[in-house]
């Protein structure tokens, strides 16, 4: 052994001091960091991903925008409209729209407090659904990244943009009569919602849904998901990481897509 190599490792303080551990940072800064420098943020949030808080934030913000949104928009009113639409696509007849109007009638009420939490559960689902495709796409192409770290990339980047996103629906829902509100699109932040204000109307149901993710925060969001996989992955570029989130996406839109075509 080289007795000087050995003695200038006992003898230098630098040598055996370790590196400061830095804290994890706050809800708050990691949420602002999404916004401002998110792929800075999401390698910091991959080392700790500490997944409670972002979870309970995410689920409580998707029940209170529901809850503030129907309280603007008429049940009976959307309601009666989609079976008006069933009726004409020769999917349900009357006697079968007129039962569920009667169900309405009778638990109509008892709906707006199980959809906020309906909706609430579903995203909440679909985070840990989509981190876990991310995962099982990760395994598939050889790129080494741990679970948590996804889930808590794809919670905050969903966060992040549904809380604008809740802001801005509430906002145009609010400044809009009630009775030009297009219940089934009532932001008009896509191109489903966009065309019909330009006067391109009777889209197939296909198409129509289809062009509901073509919107400035579903595209935000799938911009967020990419920077946040390659920041938390190894071997993966974030143009790379967004080209498959994209495709993973358009896959699923066409799924929903054709889902509502065929039932509605």
């Amino acid at each position: 052994m080289n007795s000087e190599l050995s003695y200038a490792n006992q003898t230098d303080p630098a040598a055996h001091t370790p590196e400061p551990v830095v804290p994890p940072k706050s809800f708050i800064n990691r949420l602002m960091g999404v916004y401002f420098s998110p792929g800075e943020t999401f390698q910091e949030i991959g080392l700790a991903p500490k997944l409670a808080l972002p979870i309970i934030a995410l689920a409580l913000l998707t029940m209170v925008a529901t809850v503030v949104i129907l309280q603007r928009i008429p049940m009976e009113r959307a309601s009666e409209e989609r079976l008006e639409q069933m009726i004409a696509e020769n999917k349900i007849t009357e006697e079968q729209a007129e039962q569920q109007r009667d169900f309405m009638r009778k638990f109509g009420s008892v709906f707006k407090y199980v959809i906020p939490v309906a909706a609430a559960i579903f995203i909440v689902v679909m985070a840990l659904a989509f981190a876990g495709v991310a995962k099982l796409i990760s395994s598939m192409m050889g790129i080494e990244n741990r679970y948590p770290p996804l889930l808590a990339v794809t919670v905050y980047s969903m966060l992040a943009v549904s809380l604008v996103g809740s802001l801005v629906a509430i906002l145009l829902v609010y400044l809009q009569p009630v009775d030009e509100i297009n219940i089934e699109n009532p932001v008009a932040t896509n191109l489903s919602a966009i065309l019909p204000l330009l006067g391109i109307k009777g889209l197939p149901k296909f198409v129509s849904t289809f062009l509901s993710y073509v919107d400035v925060f579903f595209i935000w969001k799938v911009a967020l998901l990419g920077i946040g996989y390659a920041a938390v992955s190894r071997k993966l570029k974030a143009s790379t990481a967004i080209g498959y989130v994209t495709v993973v996406s358009v896959v699923l839109a066409l799924i929903h897509s054709a889902w509502s075509a065929i039932f509605g």
